[in-house]
């Protein structure tokens, strides 16, 4: 038999247990809570608790047998809830208290001179996730690297050992030379001994880089709302918004021990202005670049005015262009560069095509009536409606719904010079774009590789006798190497009956070898691309096979059919006949079975949209990420893709109401410019400025004339697309994802461009709704890969509270952190003392935690020096929060209130003090302006019990110690009692409005108190009748109306009222549950804003309305809005069959979940008074199709849910 092994981590275990555990002295871990996974068949990769990152390594004998185990540290990450080896050389550690990593793990062969460098080489890599991890090095020594003695040594001593431990005692070889042969013969290699093919062991080196990582601002625990620190004074002169709520930020608190952080949060983007220009008229704007072709900043910006265009020159200034080739008495449509191996400039007016190469003149084209009919000896071209261009090739759609395609001629043998090549006249047109493919993602050819696994599969398919679910093409096919045995399915054998067959499998043989050898290339190809231990080139790839680049034109027809044309062959590859349905994946018609034209049958053109403008554009390092990439019918004039429609949320909508009054408005003042001008002007304008109205165009659209959608390659190393309009919105590409984020701290925007020059690096440009012309960049500040702008400040410790002081616009932030502790305080009559322990060195100390609070500068979110307070050995900050005092008679000053309890033990009564505190300014140090800030505490005194909760009420201080609630009068910095009221078990939150408080208590629900000032009475106003663990408590307030919000352990959230008609309430005495809902995620802490009320198309609805705004331990954000009956009910309907419109994923039905889930059943009928937005959003995700078959039954129309849930969004942008 073989012995058990076992090793002692600490010295707890010697009372523990009787096992005969290996004592290892220099070893003090835990392995409680670790995570734990497998890297190699004998190495281990543990993460503890406290986030240290051991490689456990199991030495083994000639039998296979575990003899010895070696802890070595490698360095100290997260604090892990999972570990996950992605691939060879990866490692993933998901963490809910931190940010998830993913590294990079090698190892390597080093001297033994560099062992004292490898020992100091650990780093802490979860200071900064964002940044890159220094390299971490270990020492793990290849077969018995012991820090004790060996049971061999004790019993043959030092001069035998060498021997025994090279000499296997069975077969007399030496052990490294049998363990190699044995790893030979089995296919399982050891890869303590892969590389060492002599008898002495090398040591090996374990590197741990950083990838990438996921970012995670959970858990959120108290959260508060502060002025924004990016909105200055000179920001607010500039922006001109009627709510002040834009200008603020929502900080939460953030992770825990190590991971901790502060997390500042916005829902919009807010740029930073470098300067503005005014400039009346202006229509649009576009920059360009000059001629040399690595050049990377702006020379020339164009912008379009009603009659005429303004060039400027960029550089140090910015300056007019007072002599060059750009027509400037016209009305620019579009300009850019266009050319291949130049960059010239292309100008596009209503009539005129202009090649300028810098600001020198080259060609014009004028699309006049004579030149036309000369030309072509047809109908003229019309006005020009639109233009793009991409490279060698420009692209024009006229008013007349034609489309013409121009290709530069830039060959150093001619002149360069635009020449028609290619033009749609058969049908009208409503838009058009070019694409540049770098990839070879548009291709008609299949490799080969799939063309074998294809043949392989349809052979096997006509021969099996299960009739396949499919008969769709498979996926390329990722397998296991050719030489790993593996069991083959039943179906994939031919002539099962045979005994041989299925013992052997030769009549397979061949298919199957064919398939293994094709998923063994691809399978090699994608490890080329994997990193290793030394970094490689993350072009390596894309080298090895040239892609040549391929030019496409993207058309959408009036009939609403998208068609993707061959600039090369200028044939159809790609079309869709119902693109302007909004369906969910867009299929080829010739890869439809039934073909697409009769599978819907006849549409409703209710069931359609006027698709005004389209963009196709690749994002990635490589451009390359286009989503949903499968593999179909191999047809060989057809492009094999697919595209699908993304959830981005950018709600650009305006009310059909809205638009049709700016349309009339507009037309008025176009007509009232005209008749006070002379005939001839009348006529000159007509030609170049009214917009040319055709059955393309329709009346309401006519707000969006302009390009709307512009791509952008570098605005702040970003990518993406911005929307114009009056809800502009970023759609910027970060980490394979697309975010979506608003811009609505400027208004409506009609023009934008990027712009990089000396003296603004990669910032961008735009004309808001007032003219005026912005220079902006992007907040530097802020991480977009994240659903909301974010900005994350790691702190390394826990914070636990956040309290934002108006007067001086700092933070105050209590924090700890958790040290090893030897003492134990016990009771000694009235007093206490503290004991010390001596214990062993590697003995595991229980641990303490310190609390500090430290004041921070928003600006940077540095600390403040000599801004801190520390509390005393054993006392925890219960509750920390700005309370408003009366001071000098009816004057009231802002004061932060602490509360703290003494935990010392069971034997040890708790009490606690009240501390508060003023920020006061004093003449700040040299070279410090930070210092300038200085803490006042104005009183500190000890109360009876632990104090739990504070607020102000009418200028008194209320607080909740042991189980009372007390109210104080702060008088000549002291505390004077004036009343108080006997609670229930712990109270733990407290929220005031005017005189009335609301409590939550840990066991015993909520309550409502109110406080009568002339006659200094506190007293119960109402309570909730039912047993609940509350988490938090807020006020609702709908209009006239306030309601009680509360969350509780069970994930749930309810709406408590105080009727005293009702005849369940007792006339008042306890609240009513008017609503239930589950959210899924445990509520910490609440934040109570006014609505955002501009944009919406009816104020009325939202006004005096207060939403909640609700971080979870989860890291996501609830929002809590109040809605009137008549949106309730009509998205209550929508709610009801949305239901059933979407898949259940997972079996969970969306109306259960949402069903109110308790620990203990209630004897009453639940209150489902509130909708689920998360379903009701997915309302856009519907077809027009599908959307028109839902409104049909429910008797709706289309603009009444748009507009409700649109005016609910914007209600909900509050920062």
């Amino acid at each position: 038999s073989i012995p058990p092994y076992g090793v002692s981590l600490n010295t707890l275990t010697k009372e523990s247990t009787k096992y005969p555990l290996r004592q290892m002295n220099d070893l003090k871990i835990s392995l409680d809570c670790c995570q734990a996974t497998f890297i190699s068949s004998e190495k281990i990769v543990l993460s503890l608790k406290n986030g240290e990152i051991y490689v456990l390594t199991l030495h083994t004998d000639t039998m296979r047998s575990v003899k010895e185990f070696t802890f070595d540290r490698a360095a100290a990450g997260v604090l892990s809830s999972c570990i996950c080896k992605c691939d060879e050389g990866f490692l993933f550690f998901g963490s809910r208290l931190g940010n998830s990593l993913l590294l990079r793990y090698h190892k390597k062969i080093i001297d033994e001179t560099s062992e004292a460098i490898m020992a100091n080489g650990l780093v802490d890599t979860s200071s900064n996730d964002t940044a890159t991890i220094a390299t971490a090095t270990i020492k793990a020594e290849n077969g018995a690297t012991n820090h004790h003695l060996d049971d061999d040594m004790l019993m043959y001593g030092n001069n035998n050992i060498e021997n025994i431990k090279t000499i296997d005692n069975n077969t007399g070889e030496p052990y490294t030379k049998r363990v190699k042969q044995e790893s030979e013969d089995t296919d399982i290699v050891n890869d303590q001994y892969d590389t060492d093919n002599s008898d002495e062991k090398k040591p090996l080196t374990y590197t741990f880089d950083f990838c990438d990582s996921i970012i995670n601002i959970g858990p959120c625990g108290n959260s508060i709302c502060g002025e924004s620190a990016d909105f200055n004074q000179q920001d607010e002169n500039i922006f001109h918004q009627n709510s002040l709520s834009l200008h603020l930020d929502l900080v939460t608190t953030s992770g825990h021990g190590k991971n901790g952080s502060i997390s500042i949060l916005q829902q919009t983007l807010k740029p930073h202005i470098i300067t503005t220009q005014q400039l009346s008229g202006s229509v649009d704007l576009w920059t360009v670049y000059s001629t040399p072709m690595d050049t990377k900043q702006h020379a020339y910006l164009i912008i379009s005015n009603e009659t005429s265009t303004l060039i400027l020159q960029t550089g140090t200034e910015i300056s007019e262009l007072e002599h060059g080739g750009f027509l400037v008495h016209e009305q620019t449509i579009y300009c850019g560069n266009i050319g291949r191996t130049t960059k010239l400039i292309v100008q596009i007016t209503r009539y005129s095509i202009v090649l300028l190469r810098d600001s020198v003149h080259i060609q014009t084209i004028t699309l006049d009536n004579e030149q036309q009919q000369a030309s072509t000896g047809s109908k003229t071209l019309g006005p020009i409606r639109f233009a793009t261009s991409l490279d060698k090739y420009l692209a024009i759609l006229t008013a007349h719904g034609q489309v013409y395609i121009f290709s530069l001629n830039d060959e150093q043998t001619t002149a360069p010079h635009l020449a028609e090549c290619f033009n749609l006249t058969s049908k009208k047109y409503s838009c058009v774009n070019l694409y540049i493919d770098h990839n070879g993602l548009f291709t008609m050819n299949v490799e080969e590789k799939y063309l074998k696994i294809e043949q392989v599969l349809m052979n096997r398919r006509s021969i099996s006798t299960v009739t396949p679910t499919s008969a769709q093409p498979m996926p390329p096919l990722v397998g296991k190497p050719a030489h790993s045995k593996t069991s083959f399915d039943s179906s994939f054998m031919v002539g099962g009956d045979d005994e041989d067959d299925w013992l052997y499998g030769k009549k397979i043989e061949l298919g199957v070898t064919s398939i293994s050898q094709t998923v063994n290339e691809q399978h090699q190809n994608d490890a080329d691309v994997s990193m290793s231990g030394e970094t490689k080139d993350r072009n390596t790839h894309s080298t090895k096979t040239s892609v040549n680049k391929s030019y496409w034109l993207i058309t959408t027809g009036k009939d609403g059919t998208l068609t993707i044309y061959d600039l090369d062959t200028f044939i159809i590859r790609f079309e869709i006949v119902q693109f302007n349905s909004a369906l969910k994946v867009l299929v080829d018609v010739k890869d439809t079975y039934p073909p697409a034209t009769n599978y819907l049958g006849k549409i409703d053109t209710s069931c359609s949209a006027y698709v005004y403008e389209i963009i196709m554009i690749g994002l990635g390092y490589r451009k390359d990420r286009v989503y949903l990439l499968v593999s179909g019918c191999y047809l060989h004039d057809r492009l094999k893709i697919r595209f699908r429609r993304l959830s981005l949320n950018a709600f650009i909508r305006t009310k059909k109401s809205s638009a049709k009054r700016n349309t009339t408005k507009k037309q008025q003042q176009q007509q009232q410019q005209t008749q006070s001008q002379s005939t001839v002007q009348q006529k000159d304008q007509l030609k170049t400025t009214t917009p040319v109205q055709t059955d393309l165009i329709d009346d309401e659209m006519n707000e969006y004339q302009r390009t709307l959608l512009r791509s952008f390659d570098d605005v702040s190393n970003y990518s993406g697309i911005f929307i114009c309009g009056t809800h502009p919105h970023w759609l910027i590409w970060s980490k394979g994802n697309i975010r979506s984020f608003p811009m609505t701290i400027d208004g409506p925007i009609k023009a934008f461009a990027q712009f990089n020059d000396e003296n603004c690096k990669k910032g961008f440009l735009y004309f808001n709704q007032k003219d005026d012309l912005r220079i902006a960049v992007m907040p530097t500040q802020r991480i977009l890969d994240s659903y909301w702008p974010l900005q994350k400040i790691t702190l390394r410790m826990t914070v636990h509270y956040l309290c934002y002081h108006v007067e001086s616009k700092l933070y105050a932030a209590t924090m700890s952190i958790d040290e090893p502790t030897n003492q134990l305080v016990q009771p000694s009559g009235e007093d206490r003392e503290s004991i010390t322990y001596t214990k062993e060195s590697n003995f595991l100390l229980p641990s303490r935690e310190q609390f500090i609070v430290q004041l921070f500068s928003p600006t940077q979110w540095e600390q403040i020096p000599n801004a801190k307070i520390t509390m005393n050995d054993w006392e925890h900050v219960t509750c920390m929060k700005t309370i408003a005092l009366k001071f000098q008679g009816a004057l009231m000053k802002t004061y932060i209130a602490i509360g703290t309890a003494n935990c010392f033990n069971e034997d040890v009564n708790s009490r606690g003090r009240i501390i508060l505190f003023d920020i006061i300014e004093v003449v700040p140090e040299l070279n410090q302006p930070l210092t300038k800030h200085k803490i006042k505490i104005v009183h500190d005194r000890e109360e009876k019990g632990p104090v739990t909760a504070l607020e102000s009420v009418v200028g008194y201080l209320i607080g909740a110690v042991g189980q009372k609630v007390y109210i104080w009068q702060f008088k000549d910095d002291q505390l004077k009692g004036i009343a108080f009221v006997d609670i229930q078990v712990y109270c733990h939150r407290m929220i005031a409005m005017k005189n009335y408080i609301l409590i939550a208590d840990v066991h015993k629900s909520i309550a409502l108190l109110r406080y009568q000032e002339d006659m200094r009475v506190l007293s119960y106003v109402s309570r909730d009748s039912r047993k609940l663990d509350v988490y938090t408590t807020e006020f609702f307030v709908d209009q006239t109306h306030i309601k009680f919000v509360t969350t509780d352990a069970d994930k749930n959230l309810y709406i408590y009222s105080h009727s005293p008609i009702q005849k369940e309430t007792a006339g008042g005495t306890w609240l009513a549950r008017k609503s239930e809902f589950h959210v899924g995620c445990h509520i910490m802490s609440a934040v109570r804003l006014q609505v955002n009320t501009n944009n919406l198309s009816t104020k009325q609805n939202y006004e005096g309305k207060q939403a909640l705004i609700m971080p979870t331990l989860d890291g996501g954000i609830t929002c809590l809005l109040p809605l009137n009956e008549k949106i309730f009910r009509r998205l209550g309907m929508l709610q009801n069959s949305m239901t059933s419109m979407f898949p259940h994923y997972c079996g969970l039905n969306p109306k259960s979940f949402r069903a109110c889930k308790t620990r203990m059943k209630e004897l009453e009928n639940s209150q489902k008074n509130t909708l689920d937005g998360d379903l009701l959003w997915k309302y856009f995700d519907l077809s027009f199709i599908e959307r028109n078959e839902l409104l049909s039954r429910l008797g709706m129309t289309s603009d009444q849910f748009h507009e409700d849930l649109t005016d609910i969004l914007r209600t909900l942008t509050l920062f």
